[in-house]
Formats: structure tokens, C-alpha cells, sequence
């Protein structure tokens, strides 16, 4: 009898064990979409706004149930409908994907035209404050000589949470998760990066968005001509075809270095920040924020020193 009833419920153990195990078998599930699913008017529609065509709308097509991977000119995006602001002519590029039980699945890049200057879209101060202004140039350095001197930041480099961004940093809010910061001010903390001539980034807008990065610390980088879209909205900006300057220490440790958040912009300034990626870099996720100054900027720092020193006080700073 007592045999009888170890077996008993040594099967139904057995049988709860395999309940307990069934459900992750199947949490995946089989994948229901298929690249050839996802076209341009069947999955997904690219529109242009009626009264303004440089105003250009995605919208997915798909079921709720799948979440929208958008790839777009002006970043990435899981929406299910994306408004596009573009003010130059030219022909840009969307990639759409969804999520599905059996993982991410993207269609084939389609893409469209602007014909026309849209002036208002860069009648902004942040527009301003990176490229000049429109038919106008700007070049930033990033905040760190040969010398090791930054001229505004305590360093070229400050680390945040995945949280932060405009609003934590230049609006002083707080905001619920992931949000800190360290600014390691580079005399004691040479470690962060060689001290060196970190070349220049160029942002322009003449006839369009274009950028110049020269990166003389990264000869596998070297020079990149590439585009970039400002949303004054969102404070991000994106980097086509390059990317911003940086330490080769931490080169490979951002999955998409031309996905930006803009943590602060102002006509001297910037900080940029670019997500440390766990897997890359064996630590945590967390913003690596760069900081720049610009090259006008940098400029009437060192007359100010060199008028320090020749007048006998000194050459601090």
C-alpha cells in the first residue's frame, strides 16, 4: 500500500513538473510574419501631408498585437504612426519591421522624395545653436586638448543614467527610473581618455543637413561626411554615414553611435549622449555623455590664456 502511494505521487509530481515546464516551450511560439509580408502599402503606408509635402507621416498597417520597428531619418521609433518633419530636398529611407512571437522581422528598405526647401523646419535655436544657421557652418571640438585642459567642463566625458536626458540636464527635472549622473573632472581622472587633438565635427546647413567628422584619435574611423536630422521636439539627433567624436577606449562599446540624445546645446556648447551597450562594453547600460565646445568658443579661451600669460598672470584657465 505505501508503495502503492509513493508511486502515486512520484507520477503526480512528474505531471506537475512537466505543467510547470510546458508554457516556456512555447513562449516563443512560431514566427507568423515573413519579410515578404511586410511591403510598403500592405504592412505599413508613407504619406505626405497634403498642404505641406515636407511634413511625411508613417503608419503601420499591422495588427496591434505586433509593436512597429520603425528605421527612419530622423531616428527609431515604435509607434504606430511617425511624423516626419524634413526640410531639405532629397530622397530618404525607411525601414519597417515588427515584433512577433518569434522575433523581430524587417521588409525591405523602401523610400521617398522631398522636392522642396522647407525653411521653417530650421527656424529653431537649436538649428542655430549646432550648424550656425541656415547657408551657415559650425565646427565643435570635443572638450579636451593635447595639453589635457577642458575649457568649460570639468572633462570631455560625464556618464548618466539611461533615464536622463534635455530634461533632467538643462531643465532640472526629475524623473522616475534610471536616472544619476558622475562628471569626473579630468586632471584626476586621466584614465577616461588620452589627452590629445581629437580632430573636429562640422555640422552644416548648406542646401541641406550634411556633417564632417574628422576623427584624428580613430584612424579606423578617419574622416566621415554623413548627414543628421535635429528634432527640437524630442532633443535627439540623428547621424547618418558618421559619426560624433570620441575615445577609441570606448569606440566599440555603443551599438549605434548615431543614435543621440542632445543632454544640453547652447551657442558655446554641447553634450551629447550615446547608450553604453551591456554586451559591448561587460558593464551596465548607461549614458555616455560627450562634451564639445565650439571651435569659436575654444577659440577666445586660449587668446584669454595667452593674454594671461603675457601679461604675467599666469596661464591657468
Amino acid at each position: 500500500m505505501k508503495r502503492s502511494i509513493y508511486w502515486c505521487l512520484l507520477l503526480l509530481s512528474s505531471c506537475l513538473f512537466c505543467a510547470a515546464c510546458t508554457p516556456e516551450e512555447y513562449e516563443l511560439g512560431a514566427m507568423d510574419v515573413q519579410a515578404a509580408d511586410i511591403k510598403e502599402g500592405v504592412a505599413y503606408t508613407i504619406t505626405h501631408d497634403p498642404t505641406n509635402p515636407n511634413i511625411v507621416y508613417l503608419t503601420s498597417l499591422m495588427d496591434s498585437r505586433y509593436t512597429p520597428l520603425w528605421q527612419h531619418p530622423q531616428g527609431r521609433s515604435q509607434q504606430k504612426q511617425v511624423t516626419l518633419n524634413l526640410a531639405f530636398p532629397g530622397t530618404y529611407e525607411v525601414t519597417f519591421g515588427v515584433q512577433t512571437r518569434g522575433g523581430l522581422v524587417y521588409g525591405e528598405t523602401a523610400t521617398f522624395d522631398i522636392e522642396n526647401f522647407y525653411a521653417g523646419f530650421v527656424d529653431n535655436e537649436l538649428w542655430t545653436f549646432l550648424s550656425g544657421g541656415v547657408d551657415q557652418e559650425k565646427t565643435w571640438y570635443l572638450d579636451l586638448d593635447a595639453q589635457g585642459t577642458s575649457t568649460y567642463f570639468l572633462g570631455p566625458l560625464y556618464f548618466y543614467g539611461t533615464a536622463d536626458s534635455w530634461a533632467t540636464v538643462t531643465e532640472g527635472k526629475t524623473v522616475e527610473g534610471d536616472s544619476w549622473s558622475w562628471k569626473p573632472e579630468y586632471k584626476s581622472n586621466t584614465w577616461l581618455m588620452a589627452a590629445g587633438n581629437y580632430g573636429t565635427m562640422t555640422f552644416s546647413l548648406k542646401g541641406g543637413a550634411n556633417v564632417v567628422v574628422d576623427h584624428k584619435m580613430l584612424a579606423n574611423r578617419g574622416v566621415q561626411n554623413g548627414t543628421y536630422m535635429l528634432d527640437t521636439d524630442a532633443y535627439t539627433l540623428r547621424m547618418n554615414g558618421a559619426m560624433p567624436l570620441h575615445n577609441k577606449e570606448r569606440d566599440g562599446h555603443v551599438i549605434d553611435w548615431g543614435d543621440i540624445r542632445i543632454m544640453s546645446l547652447t551657442e558655446d556648447y554641447m553634450q551629447l549622449g550615446v547608450l553604453r551597450d551591456k554586451a559591448l562594453s561587460g558593464e551596465d547600460p548607461a549614458l555616455l555623455v560627450y562634451n564639445y565646445v565650439s571651435k569659436a568658443y575654444y577659440d577666445r579661451a586660449v587668446q584669454q590664456r595667452q593674454s594671461r600669460v603675457a601679461s604675467g598672470k599666469g596661464g591657468v584657465w
